[in-house]
């Protein structure tokens, strides 16, 4: 259950980013949508609901004029049910196949020849490019050619974690919608208000969801997400106390899931944060709100500027994953950066 956020979000059923959300209905209340747009932010922030509520909007057949896009999709004509349930004919979604280490150019041609065919229920087609930093460079500049050269009924939307993820003659074709982590106040309130949550465990969700609503809304809906997390954090936690041949063993568990491995660093990213704030004698500004004892005790055996250093290391090596750096390799180097603890 979503509650309407303010006129600006009515039907979008999104909780904040009502700037993003203004920017796209004035384009469609001026009835100058354009042929791409970049949703850019943080992993579970909402950018890819965003894109698909954009999606349903563009084809929504509930406004006053079937041939013109509402400012708000309605969420009951058949086009907006359709979108929702991911089987409108004219909304396409390209990903990275399970077995493939990029988003390839051959996914990118069928985007292309599906681009080029009339639309089969709606007035426009739309391409939704989920972390589209996926795409190799032959991907990348074959995309480029449908940018440089729209169909006159497509839409391309693009979500990334960063812009400077993609090609720069990509971001100079589309148009950006950054978007901004949520207050950690608004998203206690939806979590009470909107999903029913019990004040307490929406307080913990809150905070450990460091901005990102998409996540506190999983965390709240799956009850082992929570106790999963605190497993991991605390195999990640004991890290710095393992030695050399301890840690290459992790990294060697880790490193054929790269995928698995960005998310296990975005954690650990985290705990090396807190642990620059505890260092520095601001335990209650810490996020992992559940284990400040620990953190206090880890915090109280190292200098604030090897915590400080070590978060710049994770970052680098999200960077350097990002780039697609050979992952083992990437978190055996960061394995060697880190400071040792003893336990």
């Amino acid at each position: 259950m979503i509650t309407e956020q303010g006129q600006s979000q009515q039907g979008w059923n999104i909780i904040g980013h009502e700037h993003s959300i203004d920017i796209l209905r004035r384009l469609l209340a001026s009835q100058q949508v354009r042929h791409a747009y970049l949703f850019s932010g943080p992993p579970r922030i909402g950018k890819s609901l965003l894109a698909h509520r954009f999606a349903q909007t563009l084809l929504c057949t509930g406004g006053p004029d079937p041939r013109v896009s509402p400012l708000n999709p309605c969420n009951t004509c058949l086009a907006c049910r359709k979108v929702l349930h991911s089987n409108h004919p004219d909304v396409h979604v390209v990903t990275r196949a399970p077995d493939k280490q990029f988003i390839v150019i051959e996914q990118i041609r069928a985007l292309q020849n599906d681009s080029s065919r009339r639309t089969l229920e709606g007035r426009r087609n739309v391409f939704l490019i989920p972390d589209a930093h996926q795409m190799n460079v032959q991907a990348a500049n074959c995309l480029l050619k449908t940018l440089e050269e729209p169909e006159p009924d497509v839409v391309l939307l693009l979500t990334v974690p960063e812009p400077g993820l993609l090609l720069p003659t990509i971001i100079s074709r589309v148009q950006q919608l950054p978007m901004q982590l949520l207050t950690t106040t608004k998203i206690r309130q939806a979590l009470v208000e909107d999903w029913e949550a019990d004040p307490k465990e929406a307080d913990l969700v809150a905070a450990l969801a460091a901005g990102r609503m998409g996540w506190a809304v999983q965390a709240i809906e799956d009850e082992e997400m929570m106790e999963e997390r605190k497993a991991q954090l605390e195999g990640l936690a004991k890290l710095p106390t393992l030695n050399r041949v301890q840690r290459f063993d992790f990294v060697q568990r880790l490193a054929s899931d790269s995928e698995r491995a960005r998310e296990m660093l975005e954690l650990f990213l985290l705990w090396w944060r807190d642990l620059v704030l505890a260092s520095n004698n601001c335990l209650d500004l810490t996020v992992n709100v559940d284990m400040r004892d620990l953190l206090k005790t880890q915090a109280s055996k190292i200098l604030p500027n090897q915590a400080q250093q070590m978060v710049r290391s994770i970052l680098k090596t999200l960077e350097a994953l990002e780039q697609n750096v050979n992952t083992r390799m990437a978190l055996e180097v960061l394995m060697l950066d880190m400071p040792t603890i003893k336990g």
